[in-house]
């Protein structure tokens, strides 16, 4: 079985072990279940997290109480925790009712959302989402059990002030953008540890929205107030802007998000309030533009999501209740919900990832995970 091996245990014995060991939510219990098994480490890796016998993992009881020894997402999200030789100090039961993001929750607990717009998925599968509300990032598991938070809110280096788009480079880095009154990018570590702060060319952002990073690790952001986009190196280097106000080829109306094809580095902007979408080169050219009659009205918090394999774009509104799907000239091809009973609540951001399609709902405070 995945994350442990205890010889000398009867398999239906063991089957059980193995579920308290992973879905307990008492620490006590758990270490001297441990202890009394002989067993010195456990591994939490996506077998664990995903696998038939673990309904609600616990992997946050560990990241709390065990030292963390070994972890490297190349290995299947692989996480060593090593059970110590003492019992931790001040053990707690954690609580039952930990949200899991599928199911959904507001609040301001662990797992819990306050009007979220921003979702990516790392490349271990984890969640992550910027609870805008709350000020901050919550992480989860694959199948939605919440792992853990990043940033707290306020205007710090790593604090977060409604954080909006966020996006996760090929290292694991992760791309926040923040309106309210801190009006950044922030570039954090996999962790959260805090590496740079962009402040966006001339003025600075005003209202930056969502973040899109290009096949060659160029990070576009979606300046809303300034109604353009802002291409950067990696590093922080302004490569290119462009964009002003107004309805013709190239102008913008409260753009609100941008998606990069990896195939053919064509950058992809959402324009709602013109009922559009608008498709330039890597450097800001006008290439074309397709209609969505369906756009256009306010605070729909339109998102971008693209399939470069398939050749697929899904847009969403919080003002509709289905994603809509084209190929990548604009011709519509569909539109998509999730399965009964669950339902889409005020769509507010998109992440693929693993053959998914991840809806993050703003009304709902959740996640729908839709099969592609």
């Amino acid at each position: 079985m995945a994350g442990l091996t205890i010889p000398g245990v009867l398999v239906t014995t063991r089957d059980r072990l193995y579920t308290e060991l992973f879905e307990s939510k008492d620490p006590w219990k758990v270490f001297h279940l441990l202890k009394e098994n002989g067993i010195s480490y456990v591994a939490y890796d996506n077998a664990v997290r995903q696998g038939q016998f673990i309904k609600r993992p616990n992997q946050e009881l560990y990241a709390t109480y065990f030292p963390k020894v070994f972890e490297d997402s190349r290995y299947n999200g692989l996480v060593i925790y090593k059970v110590p030789d003492t019992a931790p100090p001040k053990l707690s039961s954690l609580p039952e009712g930990v949200t899991n993001v599928l199911e959904g929750g507001r609040g301001a607990g662990k797992g819990e959302l306050d009007s979220p717009t921003g979702i990516a998925v790392d490349a271990s599968g984890n969640i992550l989402v910027a609870d805008t509300g709350n000020g901050r990032i919550e992480k989860f598991s694959p199948n939605g059990t919440f792992v853990s938070t990043i940033g707290s809110k306020g205007n710090g280096y790593g604090q977060l002030g409604e954080p909006n788009g966020i996006a996760i480079d090929r290292s694991g880095n992760i791309y926040v953008a923040e309106v309210a009154s801190n009006h950044r990018v922030q570039k954090l570590a996999p962790d959260g540890t805090f590496i740079a702060e962009w402040k966006g060319p001339d003025a600075g952002f005003y209202g930056p929205r969502r973040i899109a990073i290009g096949p060659d690790d160029s990070v576009y952001v979606v300046d809303q107030g300034r109604t353009r986009i802002v291409k950067f190196s990696p590093d922080g280097h302004v490569l290119s802007s462009w964009g002003s106000k107004g309805s013709g080829d190239g102008q913008f109306n409260d753009p609100t998000s941008v998606a990069v094809d990896s195939t053919s580095n064509k950058v992809y902007v959402a324009d709602p309030r013109n009922s559009r979408i608008q498709v330039f080169d890597p450097n800001g050219k006008f290439l074309t533009k397709w209609v969505i009659p369906e756009w256009g009205r306010p605070a729909g918090f339109e998102d971008l999501a693209i399939d470069s394999k398939a050749g697929r774009l899904y847009a969403s509104s919080a003002n509709l209740n289905v994603v809509l799907i084209f190929d990548l000239n604009g011709a519509r091809l569909g539109s998509l919900t999730p399965k009964a009973p669950d339902r889409l609540e005020g769509p507010s951001a998109l992440a693929l990832a693993n053959r998914k399609l991840y809806v993050l709902n703003m009304h709902g405070n959740s996640v729908s995970a839709i099969d592609l």
